[in-house]
Parts: C-alpha cells; sequence; structure tokens
C-alpha cells in the first residue's frame, strides 16, 4: 500500500496522540518515585510506561491485518508475486513507526528523573522495548489474519495490555519477569538491573516473535501450531533463569563507582551523588564527632541512599545505620519480644545526641511527647549513666532474654 494511503488510514498513528498524552499522565502521577537523577533507575521505568504503546502496536497490526484480509489483496490474485510476510512487513511500516515515535517519547517522559545525572539511557532496557514492540506487533497482526472480524481488534488490544501489566500482582514471582514490565522495580542507587531480569523477557518476546513469522508465513494450521513451540522453548529457558530472581529484577552495583573520603565513618557516595557528596561529608563529620564524645562507636562506612541531604535526613540516616538491622527471633510473637518498647527512645537519644533538634525529633512520635520526655531526663545524667542506660537498652533490642531498663536513674550509678 502506498505511503499515503498507509498514513491515513493507520490505525496507530491515530492512536499516537493519545497514547502518547496517557504515557505522560502516567509518569507524572502523584506517586511515581523514581530514584532521583540515577539514569538506571529511570529508564527501567520505559517498559511500564510504554505497555499502552505496545498494546496500541499490536492493535493497529491486527487491524492491518483485518482490512487487508477482507480486500483480499494479498489471496493471490492482487500480489501473487509477493510472500505473505513481504506483505506484512509492507502493511505494518507506519505501526512500527509509531511505536519508535513511542519509544521515544518514553524517554522524554522519563528524562526529568534523572536530568543532569552522569551517564546515559540504559540501551539494554532501550532495546527490549523495541524488541517487545516488533514482537506484539507481528503477533497481532498474524491474529488478525487467523483470525478476521472487528473483534480480533479489542480481544489483541485487551490481552496484550492484560499480559504486560496484570502480572505484577501475582504469584509465582517468576511469572512477573517475563513479560518486560517488572523492572519498574528498579533501582537504588546501589543496585543496578539484573541481566537476567533482561534476558528472561527478551527470549519471550522472540520465541512470540518466530510463532508470529510462522503463523503468517505457512498456510497449514498443523503447521501454525508447531510455531507456537519456539514460544514454549524460550519459556521452558527463562523460567529457571528468572526464578531465582523473585520479584527483585535488580543485581548489586559494582562499588567501584563509590567515591569515598573521610574516616570513621568514610562516606562513599555515589557518581549521582557527588554534587551532594560535601554536605553529606560536613554533617556525618560533625555527628559522628558527637557520638563519639558519648561513647558510640562509628561504622567504618557511610553510605547514603538518597541525594538532596538536608541536615536531619543525614542524622536520621546515620542513626539508623548504629541502630540494630535485624531482630532476635522472639519479635516473630507478639508481645514476646521486651525489648521492642527501647527501639524508640535509644532512636530518639541518639539523633539528639549527634545534633538533630527537637522540632525534628518530635515529628517521629506520636506519643504525647512521653518519648522526648524520658530521652530529655536521660540527657541530663552524667555522660556515663547516659553510655550505660544505652548499652544496657541496646543488648535488649538484640536479645530475648535481656529486659530494657528505660529508667535514667537506674543507670546512674553505672560504669562505663
Amino acid at each position: 500500500m502506498p505511503w499515503r494511503a498507509l498514513l491515513r488510514t493507520s490505525g496507530a498513528l491515530w492512536g499516537l496522540l493519545p497514547a502518547c498524552v496517557w504515557m505522560w499522565l502516567f509518569a507524572h502521577q502523584p506517586d511515581s518515585t523514581v530514584t532521583d537523577r540515577y539514569w538506571e533507575a529511570a529508564t527501567a521505568q520505559t517498559t511500564t510506561i510504554g505497555i499502552v504503546a505496545v498494546a496500541l502496536s499490536a492493535a493497529a497490526a491486527a487491524w492491518e491485518a483485518v482490512r487487508l484480509r477482507r480486500s483480499r489483496i494479498a489471496d493471490g490474485a492482487g500480489a501473487p508475486v509477493r510472500t505473505p510476510i513481504v506483505v506484512a512487513l509492507s502493511q505494518l511500516r507506519t505501526v512500527w513507526g509509531a511505536g519508535l515515535a513511542c519509544v521515544l517519547w518514553t524517554l522524554v517522559c522519563v528524562s526529568e528523573w534523572a536530568a543532569g545525572a552522569p551517564g546515559a539511557p540504559d540501551p539494554r532496557v532501550i532495546g527490549l522495548l523495541c524488541l517487545m514492540i516488533l514482537a506484539y506487533t507481528l503477533a497481532g497482526y498474524a491474529v488478525g489474519w487467523l483470525f478476521p472480524g472487528v473483534l480480533a481488534v479489542p480481544a489483541v488490544a485487551v490481552a496484550t495490555f492484560l499480559w504486560l501489566s496484570y502480572p505484577v500482582a501475582l504469584e509465582p514471582f517468576w511469572l512477573r519477569q517475563l513479560n518486560g514490565t517488572n523492572l519498574a522495580e528498579c533501582c537504588a542507587y546501589d543496585r543496578t538491573l539484573d541481566t537476567r531480569a533482561l534476558v528472561g523477557p527478551a527470549l519471550v518476546a522472540t520465541g512470540l516473535l518466530v510463532a508470529a513469522v510462522v503463523a503468517i508465513v505457512v498456510r497449514a494450521w498443523a503447521a501454525r501450531l508447531a510455531g507456537l513451540l519456539p514460544l514454549a522453548l524460550a519459556v521452558l529457558v527463562a523460567v529457571p533463569m528468572v526464578d531465582p530472581l523473585g520479584y527483585d529484577p535488580t543485581d548489586s552495583r559494582d562499588t567501584a563507582a563509590l567515591s569515598c573520603a573521610g574516616t570513621s565513618p568514610q562516606v562513599c557516595v555515589w557518581p549521582e551523588q557527588d554534587d551532594d557528596a560535601e554536605k553529606f561529608r560536613t554533617w556525618v563529620e560533625d555527628s559522628a564527632g558527637r557520638l563519639r564524645k558519648a561513647g558510640i562507636a562509628m561504622p567504618r562506612t557511610y553510605t547514603p541512599a538518597y541525594s538532596h541531604p538536608t541536615r536531619p535526613d543525614v542524622v536520621a540516616s546515620l542513626v539508623s545505620a548504629l541502630m540494630p538491622q535485624t531482630t532476635p527471633a522472639c519479635a516473630a510473637d507478639e508481645g514476646s519480644w521486651a525489648g521492642e518498647s527501647a527501639y524508640g527512645p535509644l532512636a530518639a537519644w541518639l539523633e539528639l545526641t549527634a545534633g538533630a533538634r527537637t522540632a525534628d525529633v518530635a515529628g517521629r512520635f506520636d506519643d504525647g511527647g512521653r518519648t522526648l520526655a524520658l530521652v530529655h531526663r536521660v540527657r541530663k545524667q552524667p555522660v556515663r549513666a547516659q553510655k550505660q542506660w544505652y548499652k544496657k537498652n541496646r543488648a535488649a533490642l538484640t536479645s530475648c532474654g535481656v529486659k530494657p531498663e528505660l529508667n535514667p536513674d537506674a543507670h546512674s550509678g553505672g560504669d562505663a
């Protein structure tokens, strides 16, 4: 079909503007949270934002196949020289063009999340999205070719949309790793996309593409059904590959990218946090110095998980690193862990000792000021008594056999 006719009648072009509007609105939902200034995290969102683009391409391809089948151009009389796949490739030019435009638009949608960041969009994710559009477009065309009728178009659109969007809410977890849209779980600064999370859906998309080509090219239904074998094989290979990932498509990022400075603790930042490095190091150094004077041992390193810091945020995150990261076995039984009551007072005491303002700490507690009143009583005690209070109650956080003693007067004569 001539370009002029394709441009005038292509369903993909008519749906391009609504699709782009939907992608922009989806990317800018009020509750959208993407790690700031990190291209890996931003690019990972493109496959989720692009769900509507893939569904549009598949439905538009089905529409083109239905129209072609009804016109009988490809039955032999109208195009005796061209094979069915050549006809399909010619008919789908505008669909793939619209799909490529949508891929580029997804990058526009996510670019503000990574504006000014080092690096560039992850080409692996963009390649996967392009492969998905290619595969689902051919699959949609195959359905429209084999099952002519108006119902083929909405059936393809709904089936594609559900497959790409719904498994994220399902178990087993490996199921959500097969469609290519679970990448949106990526990434904090210390994480990167696991290669298996990209290869798995790429295999499934490739298997679907091969099955679609077979369905378009051959005429015998037995051969068309045999064409599903590559898709089944792709799934059989992909499932054991992605199963160890669970729901998480990420892997640890190479720590060679960290930039570290200072001592006790050494402050390490990722390239995306370089602009904030001086703030982190200044505030951590000040807070660590105050805590050391109170007898608190510092961790060897401090690596923040966020950017654009404020002093209260830095103090709170440093204190969080000092608190126990696991709970004892008895914590699983409600009411069995006596040490739980010590967590809030210890965290508040550490923050105030590290230089936090009372107003910043108060917002973390909704108990009528009782926790802060207790902590202020503790801080009026001698340094040795405060240290003993801290040691005793911290031990209660990690042991089922140690009961907390929050009364500061009980430690006034304790040893350091």
